[in-house]
């Protein structure tokens, strides 16, 4: 095979790995166009007919459905973010070694699914298998700028746009909005029972620094430069919940509610800035929870003697 050949094929299978999947496809111009970009001129579009022909005899899967794309990535993008992870978490591996690894990754992916990982990359990973299938669905429906219908643990079903998806506090959450709304909502990945893509599609624009905002603003509105330590006692007499599992749903809200919380059985401790909005936050737990350290309780009631003397007056 001539040089400028074995030069035009492996062009070839870098431009397919980097453009095309299994949902985007390209056309022959297409190929033709981004060849030409390497500097490789093709007159004849048997060329690289022939070129698939010996890929796909050497074990380089080209596939055709109205367009040319690579069925060749041993993983898809949810494995990929869960490696990525996994990697990225390990505190005794240099930075310079991690990146590497993140670089062979993304060999195996197109640049648009590339660029959406860099976008929502975390550095550590949770109960990873699990999250698999849902993450997929999310990642797909951003990606493709799609609604999602899902179904909760509690049996409710909700149609969203996703639009990104972040960790905290060892949790994955996805953010969205409803439709005909730009205002962004949020919630826990390990709450969703199921996710089903729907056909509509997402006609509102969020600009990325708006979703930004919000996931700081959602992890860090009740902490300023200066924080408190906090400690409450979860005692889960809801009396609008009184089944065996009720703990457990408040510990999954605080833990939603305080990114940094830290709990043991039925104490935990946060770290907040003591304001109107941690209180209205505390407030909202009721009889579920009891603030344990007296000067800050005492504060708390003022609070609530404030709301009553609002009423009362």
């Amino acid at each position: 095979m001539e040089k400028s050949n074995k030069k035009r094929i492996l062009y070839l299978i870098e431009i397919l790995k980097k453009n095309s999947n299994f949902d985007k496809h390209l056309s022959l111009d297409e190929i033709i166009s981004l060849l030409e970009h390497k500097n490789i001129r093709v007159d004849n579009r048997k060329t690289l007919y022939d070129d698939f022909k010996i890929l796909n005899e050497c074990g380089i899967n080209v596939e055709y459905d109205n367009g040319y794309y690579l069925l060749d990535c041993p993983f898809n993008l949810s494995e990929i973010k869960i490696i990525q992870d996994s990697i990225n978490s390990l505190k005794n591996l240099d930075t310079s070694f991690k990146n590497d690894i993140n670089n062979k990754l993304y060999s195996f992916i197109s640049s648009d699914e590339e660029k959406l990982l860099e976008e929502i990359k975390y550095t550590n990973t949770q109960k990873a298998q699990k999250l698999l299938p849902k993450m997929e669905y999310i990642l797909e429906a951003i990606k493709n700028h799609k609604m999602v219908s899902i179904t909760t643990k509690n049996n409710q079903i909700q149609d969203v746009f996703p639009i990104f998806i972040h960790r905290a506090n060892d949790y994955y959450y996805f953010y969205f909005h409803y439709q005909d709304s730009n205002k962004i909502y949020h919630y826990r990945f390990d709450n969703i029972k199921d996710v089903l893509i729907k056909d509509t599609v997402d006609n509102i624009n969020i600009p990325t620094k708006k979703i930004i905002s919000h996931i700081n603003e959602s992890s860090n509105s009740f902490y300023t430069k200066e924080t408190t330590k906090v400690n409450i006692t979860i005692s889960g007499s809801s009396p609008k919940d009184s089944s065996p599992d009720s703990n457990t749903k408040i510990v999954d809200r605080l833990l939603d509610d305080f990114p940094g919380i830290i709990i043991n059985k039925d104490k935990a401790t946060l770290f907040v800035s003591i304001n109107q909005i941690f209180f209205s936050k505390i407030l909202a737990y009721g009889n579920e929870i009891k603030i344990s350290d007296e000067t800050i309780a005492y504060q708390y009631v003022e609070y609530l003697k404030s709301i009553q003397n609002n009423y009362l007056d």
